[in-house]
């Protein structure tokens, strides 16, 4: 409810002229409407109360710029509806950011679980590769950790093709089992982990 016209004349007066009364007054007449209007804005009680402040005192700063109340009441809701816009553009930012750091957190935690189990199944298949039959180990390190052809497996061992794929075969056949009876991997996980990281059996 705006004042009487001529109480509002003279209160408008004051108030350009700088008096502290004249401000008292219409801090009291549109802080609580403007702290409502903003909260159901913004959602936060705190940070509203803090934004109807701001306005005031952007008012203050202004105060030579308005004639009547209703001029007044006009920049003070455009003011905090204002801040309160940029409170929520601002809240979004960090909000989206938040996500993003979490979103990435997440992403780093399970690109370093991956790394642990890959670490986990290389130990194991280390230790079963050098269980195996000596041939069949040794055409196992150069194919898989050296990624020799079947060709030159053969060439190096002197030995046959045939022979190099069977004992290829067969040793692939033990460390499944292996690998199955611990409980730590399928046949087609140990190979997919073989075929998709051949920059782990790169040792010389």
């Amino acid at each position: 409810m705006e004042m009487a016209d001529s109480n509002s004349y003279n209160i408008i007066e004051k108030f350009r002229s700088g008096e502290a009364e004249a401000a008292r007054s219409l801090f009291d007449m549109f802080y609580r409407p403007l702290c409502y209007y903003a909260e159901s804005i913004v959602r936060q009680r705190q940070e509203a109360e803090d934004i109807v402040v701001e306005s005031f005192l952007k008012l203050l700063r202004k105060r030579e710029d308005f004639v009547h109340t209703g001029e007044i009441k006009s920049f003070l809701y455009t003011a905090t509806r204002n801040a309160c816009i940029d409170y929520l553009r601002k809240r979004k930012r960090q909000l989206q950011s938040e996500t993003e750091i979490k979103y990435l957190s997440q992403q780093a935690s399970a690109a370093e679980d991956i790394l642990l189990i890959n670490a986990e199944v290389m130990a194991t298949l280390f230790q079963e590769v050098e269980k195996l039959p000596p041939q069949c180990a040794e055409v196992f390190k150069l194919m898989f950790f050296q990624q020799l052809t079947t060709d030159q497996v053969a060439k190096q061992l002197s030995i046959t093709t045939k022979t190099v794929l069977n004992q290829k075969g067969r040793a692939i056949q033990l460390l499944r089992k292996s690998f199955l009876q611990q409980g730590m991997l399928t046949a087609l996980g140990i190979m997919l982990v073989l075929q998709e990281s051949p920059s782990l059996w790169s040792i010389k």
